[in-house]
């Protein structure tokens, strides 16, 4: 995938490079992460990568089409209220998170960008709310077409209608494991999947196939949320899932199936033929 997150993004372009692009008319895609513990067999970086990787992919669709596009500089310095108890998983204030992501598009659009899209990998509330609120004021401030680009089963989580000119939404595809009575959200065998597939530098793989599954139900999510000494108890190694229950094949097919999908409704919203989903 090339020798780091800086790789086909604007950071490794020169301005010139930049300047006809945006002649051109590009599109800006905006990876979020956060450095973030991710158990004993991976690194911080997993939602920074994972989101650099959706953004390059999806690339690789949008230029097939014609489609102009840049990736900006990863955006890595997030909000971890739940893992924050833990050594490496890095936190900034919900004000500084947004002053970041709204002064990041404040240069594009000093430039001439008009269209971004920002694409997250990291599900914690208070940092997607902070993503959704520097969205919305630059849209609204800058005159800029920026959004969020979100699942449709996000909306309801996070108290919107689905319609807002600030958001796109998609329909999620179901992941990997989702069926199951035991949650695998972080660390667990999709992300270790995706990151021996792509990254596969930044996994212990040894280590990873002597993990055991953690069994966390969504109400022991509920009880882990309530404070640092609880996280502790309930997710002591730092992941909840089934690490050594990975599948490359089953992971790299839903992440390259999630980035055709992104770049489908980019194109749509581009061509002007984006219509908001009835979430309600």
């Amino acid at each position: 995938m090339g020798y780091s997150i800086f790789d086909e993004t604007m950071v490794d372009m020169n301005w010139l490079e930049i300047e006809e692009a945006i002649k051109q008319k590009a599109i800006v895609l905006l990876p979020v992460g956060v450095i973030e513990e991710h158990g004993p067999h991976m690194g911080l970086a997993v939602d920074t990568y994972v989101s650099y990787l959706i953004s390059k992919l999806v690339r690789h669709e949008l230029e097939k089409r014609s489609i102009k596009t840049l990736i900006a500089p990863p955006q890595y310095w997030g909000i971890n209220n739940l893992t924050a108890c833990f050594p490496g998983s890095f936190s900034v204030r919900p004000e500084t998170m947004k002053a970041v992501l709204f002064d990041t598009l404040a240069s594009l659009k000093s430039w001439g960008i008009n269209d971004v899209f920002c694409i997250n990998w990291h599900a914690e509330y208070q940092h997607v709310m902070t993503i959704l609120d520097a969205v919305q004021e630059a849209h609204t401030a800058l005159g800029i077409k920026v959004y969020s680009v979100m699942a449709d089963n996000e909306i309801k989580k996070f108290k919107l209608t689905g319609k807002e000119n600030y958001i796109v939404v998609y329909h999620a595809l179901p992941m990997p494991g989702s069926n199951s009575l035991y949650l695998d959200l972080h660390a667990g065998s999709l992300e270790t999947g995706v990151m021996l597939s792509y990254f596969p530098e930044q996994v212990n793989k040894e280590l990873t196939e002597s993990l055991e599954p953690t069994r966390i139900t969504s109400n022991d999510f509920k009880t882990a949320m309530q404070g640092k000494s609880e996280v502790r108890k309930i997710i002591p190694s730092g992941y909840f899932g089934n690490p050594a229950h990975f599948d490359q094949e089953t992971s790299r097919i839903y992440i390259e199936d999630k980035a055709t999908s992104l770049a489908e409704l980019i194109e749509s919203v581009i061509n002007g033929q984006y219509k908001p989903q009835d979430t309600e």
